[in-house]
C-alpha cells in the first residue's frame, strides 16, 4: 500500500511539472494512454494524478475521455487574483497576530536579501526570494488549511503569470524590467513593517494591495498581447 501511495504521488508531481513548466501544449487533447506513455508509468497512477490536477484547476475535461491544459481567460485571472488577495490578506493578519521574534527575524532576513539582490539583479533568484516571503507568512499564520490552499493558489498564479508573459523578449524586457521588481520589494517592505509594528489591519491591507497591483500588471500585459 505504501508503494502505491508513493507511486501516485510521484506521478502527480511529474505530471504537474509538465503542466507548470509548459511541457504540454495548451489545446492538446490529453488521454490517460498518452500521459501514461509520456511518463512511462501505468494508467492507474496517471488516472489519480489527473483527477487531482482537475480538482486543483490545472487540467480540465474535454469530451468523454479527454482532458486538456486549462486555459485562463481574463475573468478567470481576475477571479484567481481576487481569491489570492483575500487569502494573502487573512494570512498576513493571522501572521501579525501570532508571530514570534524568530519569525520576524526570518521575514526581515528575507526582505534584506531581496534588497541586496536588487543591486546585482538576477530575476530567477529574486523570484525565489519573493516566493519564500509569502511562504514564511503562510507558515507563520499557523493555519494548515489556509497554508495548503495558499500553496495551490501560489502555484496557479505563477503558472498563469508565466503563460501571460510568454511573449517575445523585447516586450518581456519592457514589461518585466528592474523597476517592476523594485516595486515588489517596496510592497514587501510595507507588509513587513506593518507586521513588525504588530498592526494586523495595516498588514492585511498592505498584503491585499500588493496582490491587487499584481493583477493590474497581469491585465496590462494581457491587453498588450491582444
Amino acid at each position: 500500500m505504501a508503494k502505491e501511495k508513493t507511486s501516485e504521488k510521484s506521478s502527480y508531481e511529474k505530471m504537474k511539472e509538465l503542466v507548470l513548466h509548459g511541457h504540454i501544449e495548451q489545446g492538446l487533447r490529453l488521454t490517460e494512454a498518452f500521459l501514461a506513455e509520456k511518463l512511462e508509468i501505468s494508467r492507474i497512477p496517471v488516472r489519480e494524478a489527473i483527477q487531482q490536477l482537475v480538482h486543483e484547476g490545472f487540467i480540465e475535461r474535454t469530451g468523454k475521455n479527454g482532458y486538456q491544459i486549462k486555459e485562463y481567460n481574463e475573468q478567470d485571472i481576475i477571479d484567481l487574483y481576487n481569491y489570492r488577495e483575500a487569502l494573502d490578506g487573512m494570512l498576513a493578519r493571522l501572521f501579525t497576530q501570532r508571530v514570534d521574534a524568530s519569525q520576524i527575524y526570518y521575514l526581515e532576513m528575507n526582505v534584506e536579501a531581496m534588497e541586496e539582490h536588487l543591486k546585482d539583479f538576477n530575476q530567477e533568484t529574486f523570484s525565489k526570494i519573493d516566493l519564500e516571503f509569502h511562504r514564511i507568512i503562510a507558515r507563520g499564520a499557523r493555519n494548515e488549511h489556509m497554508e495548503h490552499q495558499h500553496e495551490i493558489i501560489l502555484e496557479k498564479v505563477l503558472y498563469v503569470a508565466d503563460t501571460i508573459y510568454r511573449i517575445d523578449e523585447e516586450k518581456k524586457t519592457d514589461l518585466l524590467n528592474k523597476e517592476t521588481y523594485i516595486q515588489t520589494f517596496k510592497q514587501h517592505s510595507v507588509i513587513f513593517n506593518a507586521i513588525k509594528e504588530r498592526d494586523p489591519d495595516k498588514a492585511e491591507t498592505a498584503a491585499r494591495e500588493s496582490v491587487n497591483k499584481g493583477l493590474k500588471k497581469a491585465l496590462q500585459v494581457l491587453s498588450r498581447r491582444h
